[in-house]
C-alpha cells in the first residue's frame, strides 16, 4: 500500500553564515554523565516541542523512548513501508493495527514491546541559528525499559547502519549523503547527522589526517546488524605484536569474533585470551619504563602509581596499544590518554577489562577508547573514517559543541 513519506521542514529560524562559512550542519550535543558513563544526546521533541535526553547506542537500531503528552504524535500501521522497515523485513503484524517493534535498552539488556510512531523532532544548527524540526519515525516504549539508564535519560538514540536511524532519516529527507560522525570527550561531545563537508565542521587540518578503514558487515539469519565492525588482524604493544589465535579476531570465523565499536561498553573489553596477552605485554613494557605497579582496582586488573609518570599532550606517557587494520599501514593507535584510566590521586589502571571465555565479540571498543577522536561513519561506502587523538593538536571533541561555541547573530 502506498505511505506518506515522513515530512520533513527546515525552519530558518534566522539567516546567516554557519561555522566556517558551511552549509546548514545539523548537530546532536552529547553530554558525558559521569554516574553510568553513558554518553546523553539532546534532541527536542513532541508538541509542545521539550528536551529529551537519550543514551547513545551506535549499534542501536532506531530511536526510542518513554513517550509523554504529544499532540503531535502519528502511529505507524503495520504493513507500511515504515513497518516493515522497522522489523527488519519480519512480520509486522494484521493489517490496520499499529506497528509493535522490539525495542532494546542494552545498558540495562532489557527488551520490550514497542509502538512504531512518527513525531516533532528538532535537531539545531552547529552554530544554533538554525533548527531542521523533522517528523520521524522512532518508537514509544513502556518506562520498565528505562531501567539501567541515566537518570536523565527518557530512551536510546540508535544510530544503527539502518534505513531508520535518526542520522539515516535525516540523510534520506534533506538529500544528504548517508554518512555521520561522532566526537565523544569525558564532558561533551557532538554528533553530526550530516558530515559531508567534514572540514566546515572539524577544520581542514583533522578532517584531511583521517584514516579509513572498511566497515564489515554481519549477517544476522537473513537480515543484517545494525552495529559496526572494524577489521583488526592484529594487536601491539609498544610496537611488539601480541600472539594471538586470530581467527578469535575474524568476524566471520564462528561465533564470538571481530571487533565492534560500542557506546555501550564503557571502556573496551577483550576476549580472555586476548585480554591477558595484552596486559601481560603491557606490564613488560611498564616494568622497562619503570612504572611501579600497584593493587588492582576492580573492573580493572593492571595498575600504576600515577606520581612519577611523566604527562604529555596526549596523557600519561606509558606503552602505546595499536591494533592493525587493513594492513600494518593502517593501525588505530591508542596514548595514554585513551588507555589509562584515573581511578584516584594516586592510581591509574589499564582501562580494558575481560570479557569472559565466550564474549559476543572478541574485542569491543568502548566510549572511553573512542573519546577526543573524531569518528567518520561513511554509510554509502561502508568505511569508517578515525582520526588520532586530538590531544596532539591541542583540541579536544568539547571544543565542537555547540555549548561552546558563540551564538551568531543573524
Amino acid at each position: 500500500m502506498a505511505v506518506p513519506k515522513s515530512r520533513f521542514l527546515l525552519l530558518l529560524l534566522c539567516f546567516s553564515a554557519l561555522f566556517h562559512g558551511g552549509a546548514f550542519s545539523p548537530v546532536i550535543p552529547v553530554n558525558k554523565d559521569s554516574v553510568t558513563n553513558q554518553y546523553l544526546a539532546t534532541l527536542y521533541h513532541g508538541s509542545p516541542i521539550k528536551p529529551v535526553h537519550l543514551a547513545v547506542d551506535l549499534g542501536g537500531r532506531f530511536l526510542w523512548m518513554a513517550c509523554g503528552g504529544s499532540s503531535s504524535r502519528r502511529p505507524i500501521l503495520s504493513r507500511s513501508i515504515q513497518c516493515i522497515a522497522a522489523v527488519g523485513g519480519g512480520r509486522s503484524g494484521s493489517s490496520g493495527s499499529a506497528c509493535d517493534v522490539i525495542a532494546g535498552n542494552p545498558f540495562g539488556d532489557l527488551e520490550g514491546k514497542a509502538v512504531l510512531v512518527e513525531d516533532t523532532v528538532a535537531v539545531r544548527s552547529l552554530d544554533r541559528s538554525t533548527a531542521a524540526v523533522i517528523v520521524a519515525l522512532h518508537s514509544c516504549a513502556p518506562r520498565f525499559l528505562l531501567q539501567g539508564l541515566a537518570k536523565s535519560a527518557k530512551g536510546v538514540l540508535g544510530l544503527g547502519r539502518n534505513q531508520i536511524s535518526l542520522p539515516a532519516q535525516i540523510a534520506t529527507e534533506l538529500g544528504f549523503h548517508r554518512r555521520f560522525s561522532v566526537c565523544l570527550s569525558s564532558t561533551n561531545g557532538v554528533v553530526f547527522p550530516d558530515s559531508g563537508n567534514l572540514d566546515s565542521v572539524y577544520g581542514s587540518e583533522i578532517s584531511s589526517s583521517l584514516t579509513y578503514t572498511p566497515i564489515l558487515t554481519k549477517k544476522i539469519d537473513a537480515s543484517q546488524s545494525p552495529e559496526y565492525f572494524i577489521n583488526v588482524k592484529a594487536i601491539k604493544v609498544d610496537g611488539n605484536r601480541l600472539d594471538l589465535n586470530k581467527s578469535l579476531l575474524d568476524l566471520d570465523g564462528g561465533s564470538g569474533g571481530g571487533t565492534r565499536l560500542s557506546t555501550v561498553v564503557p571502556y573496551t573489553t577483550l576476549e580472555s585470551s586476548i585480554f591477558n596477552s595484552l596486559t601481560a605485554a603491557f606490564r613488560v613494557a611498564a616494568a622497562a619504563m619503570n612504572m611501579k605497579e600497584v593493587a588492582p582496582v576492580a573492573p580493572f586488573e593492571a595498575c600504576f602509581e600515577s606520581e612519577n609518570m611523566e604527562m604529555t599532550a596526549t596523557g600519561p606517557k606509558v606503552p602505546e596499544i595499536e591494533l592493525i587494520l587493513q594492513s600494518e599501514m593502517v593501525g588505530w593507535k591508542i596514548n595514554g590518554r585513551n588507555s589509562m584510566v584515573k581511578v584516584n590521586d594516586e592510581t591509574l589502571c589499564l582501562g580494558f577489562v575481560d570479557g569472559g571465555l565466550k564474549p559476543r565479540n572478541a574485542v569491543v571498543l568502548g566510549g572511553y577508547q573512542m573519546e577526543d577522536i573524531v569518528l567518520d561513519f561513511d554509510m554509502g561506502t561502508s568505511m569508517l573514517g578515525f582520526s588520532s587523538s586530538l590531544l596532539q593538536r591541542k583540541k579536544s571533541c568539547s571544543e565542537f559543541s555547540p555549548e561552546n561555541l558563540p551564538i551568531r547573530a543573524g
